[in-house]
């Protein structure tokens, strides 16, 4: 007998729903049925420097898109949910209260986890996605937030730093295109925020990318349209710092509206794709890494595997 199980993931700036049937093998195989996802943008409420705290409009733009992925839950009739909520929402002073209300109206429950503990399930789907044992190095790549897993010799660990795109762009763009003072100012933020990384990770890792930021950034460089951004088509693509770097050059003299118009982006992840850009180039040049996997298989698939 199979079961049907789903997974969410609440985030800085997305809301993402996986609904899957876990075969009754021993494998456990699991097989996705349907994804959504719902910009919910919280970060771009958030005040840098600031308690945060999750306000009323995006408590309600939170609860409008729960109570869409509660009604495809009862419509597939899903037996086991398991939700978390990552992110800036960690930090939200009224987290608790946020996230009872949200089981209130929707009878889901969202447990609050650690950046680590994200990290540690961000990885296991990217790691059972692309069938990669180690040693290896993932980041995913958020909107408040981002996390590292690697595990490369006598050095496993997982780490999660402040450093997110969507927070970077409120902090620090103010004109469309961003001017070089904006872009120098969010480069060193990130150089601030990595010093806190273990750097030296020797061994020869393969290095893995995920979050929207570096999905994004694959289908541009490999010609998919945001509208057919799957697993299916992302996980294991290849992104060389070379292109990457390209790929930033081009779109830092573009508007938002250019970049939607011109580069076909999703117009919700137009306006923070150049700070999260320069976040994935600045890791790489870190970590003296020339090129990166790409997963989309991330925590959703990791809450579901174990």
């Amino acid at each position: 007998m199979t079961q049907l199980l789903a997974s969410i993931d609440l985030g800085s700036h997305t809301a993402r729903l996986m609904i899957a049937r876990r075969s009754a093998s021993s494998s456990g195989e699991l097989t996705p049925l349907m994804r959504r996802r719902a910009y919910i943008r919280l970060a771009a409420d958030s005040e840098p420097g600031y308690e945060r705290e999750i306000g009323p409009d995006a408590t309600a733009r939170v609860l409008n898109v729960m109570r869409d992925f509660a009604r495809l839950i009862a419509d597939f009739n899903v037996q086991q949910v398991y939700a978390v909520a990552t992110g800036i929402i960690r930090d939200a002073i009224n987290r608790h209260q946020f996230l009872a209300h949200i089981y209130e109206q929707t009878g889901i429950r969202i447990g609050l986890i650690s950046g680590e503990r994200e990290a540690l399930l961000s990885g296991k789907g990217a790691l059972a996605a692309l069938n990669i044992t180690g040693p290896y190095l993932i980041f995913d790549l958020g909107a408040g937030t981002t996390e590292f897993l690697y595990e490369v010799g006598e050095k496993p660990g997982a780490i999660s730093i402040p450093l997110g795109a969507a927070v970077l762009t409120k902090k620090f763009i103010r004109s469309d295109p961003p001017g070089e003072t904006e872009l120098d100012a969010i480069s060193r933020e990130i150089a601030r925020r990595l010093q806190y990384v273990p750097a030296d990770f020797g061994g020869d890792p393969v290095v893995i990318g995920t979050g929207g930021t570096v999905t994004t950034l694959a289908a541009m460089l490999h010609g998919i349209l945001y509208d057919d951004i799957t697993p299916e088509k992302v996980n294991g693509l290849s992104l060389t710092l070379p292109q990457l770097e390209a790929c930033f050059e081009r779109m830092k003299s573009l508007n938002t509206a250019q970049r939607v118009e011109r580069l076909r982006l999703d117009p919700a992840r137009a306006d923070v794709i150049v700070a999260g850009s320069l976040v994935v180039t600045g890791i790489m040049r870190f970590g003296g890494v020339f090129d990166l996997l790409v997963s989309m298989s991330d925590l959703l698939e990791g809450l579901l595997i174990e």
